[in-house]
């Protein structure tokens, strides 16, 4: 029964720490490439497609299946490039250049979008649900290793005690967890 319970409960916390509500970060990022400052959007929930503005052009960029990086001009030409194990492969099939257009080069435009690309990181890692879980724990340990020990091990036998060492261990064990739960809590 108690196995049921605990099963129970870890399948609750499991579930709970998949329904967080997952804020939109700001998806503008402002880069300079080749002394130029441009600003790449990225849309709400993808990294895969987006936008590029530099001064009063706007670009659209998109990801496919393979890789490929596809560019879209303020004239509707397109720029490709993917990177094939290491060989880069672009594609302008147009017989004027982009500096003769006007318009940034399409490995700046690449650049930015990759630049901007690392800029994006995820400011919270852990849940906070699981921070909160880990140091509750924690405590526990170290309130009540007894509980935890029988818990543990303890209903395996009948008219079993811990020993010292053993609570002194849970205790410790306990230290550690609320320590890593407060360090996760706020990182």
């Amino acid at each position: 029964m108690r196995k049921i319970v605990v099963l129970l409960m870890a399948g609750l916390i499991l579930f709970l720490s998949g329904c967080l509500n997952k804020e939109t970060a700001n998806t503008d990022y402002a880069v300079t490439i080749d002394g130029q400052d441009i600003v790449v959007s990225f849309l709400d929930s993808t990294k895969s497609e987006g936008t590029i503005t530099a001064g009063n052009d706007i670009y659209s960029f998109s990801y496919s299946r393979d890789g490929t990086l596809t560019i879209i001009y303020p004239n509707d030409y397109e720029y490709s490039r993917i990177d094939m194990n290491g060989a880069i492969a672009s594609s302008w099939p147009y017989t004027e250049t982009a500096e003769e257009l006007e318009y940034i080069r399409g490995e700046s435009l690449v650049r930015a979008v990759f630049s901007a690309d690392t800029n994006t990181t995820n400011t919270k890692t852990v849940p906070l649900i699981i921070s909160l879980l880990i140091i509750v724990s924690g405590v526990w340990f170290v309130c009540s290793p007894k509980s935890v020990w029988w818990l543990s091990k303890g209903w395996w036998y009948k008219n079993a005690e811990p020993s010292d060492l053993g609570l002194i261990a849970y205790r410790l064990g306990g230290c550690a967890l609320t320590f890593i739960g407060i360090i996760s809590f706020f990182a």
